[in-house]
């Protein structure tokens, strides 16, 4: 993993070497910023595959670091919370982080976090450009979707949720399935997975109390039906 770059931004020096130290220790081009302004001027220089940053921050906070970063780039984020911080997390996420993890942190969470999405980054294949429906469209090349003709805002990994879903709409996807090729092997849950569905039926269901397109097999996993 010597060619993979990450970034890590955060204001907290004994954390930062903390988390510098074990990804350095798994192979990792370790890059550190103690603020969102000198994170965004690293990204600049060093063009990161992964950057991971700390929401609340002096000088530029994380947020604003994900914003700017958003409009450059679409290389990999993960965001630190803190425990209970759902607020925050959600706008992390709108703002366009891949993912989240709560602080505190444990060493082999969070380096199968980074492998996951690292993962992800490199993950060469073939892949149509394009999917389209009655409902949604999906740019898979720009990352663009409309629903029923209105640009949809969509965060990352709804977008690779919806992608998924969609391209197998043909049968049912198992929970695991989902975690596996969505999230990677290591990266996701299953209350993550839940959220996730809920936030796409809200953009995409007529009802999403009563969905119909993107269905629950009980205790199994999730089905697209087309549309």
């Amino acid at each position: 993993m010597a060619d993979t770059k990450v970034l890590i931004v955060d204001d907290e020096p004994d954390f930062l070497a903390l988390v510098e130290n074990w990804l350095e220790d798994d192979g990792y081009e370790v890059h550190t910023a103690a603020n969102g302004l000198e994170g965004l001027q690293l990204f600049a220089e060093v063009r990161p595959e992964l950057t991971i940053t700390d929401v609340r921050m002096p000088a530029m906070d994380g947020f604003q670091l994900i914003s700017r970063i958003r409009e450059i780039s679409d290389a990999h984020i993960l965001a630190f919370t803190a425990m209970g911080d759902t607020e925050n997390t959600v706008r992390g996420l709108d703002l366009g982080a891949d993912d989240y993890l709560v602080k505190p942190i444990a060493r082999r969470e969070f380096l199968a976090r980074v492998r996951s999405i690292v993962r992800r980054a490199k993950s060469p294949g073939d892949a149509p450009v394009e999917y389209q429906d009655s409902v949604i469209t999906l740019d898979l090349l720009a990352h663009g979707a409309t629903c029923r003709g209105e640009d949809v805002h969509m965060r990352p990994t709804e977008y690779r949720l919806l992608t998924y879903l969609a391209l197998n709409h043909e049968r049912v996807l198992g929970h695991q399935e989902l975690l596996d090729n969505v999230w990677g092997n290591e990266g996701g849950s299953l209350d993550s997975l839940k959220w996730y569905v809920s936030a796409l039926r809200d953009k995409l269901e007529t009802d999403p109390k009563k969905p119909n397109i993107i269905v629950t097999f009980p205790r199994v996993g999730y089905r697209y039906i087309r549309p």
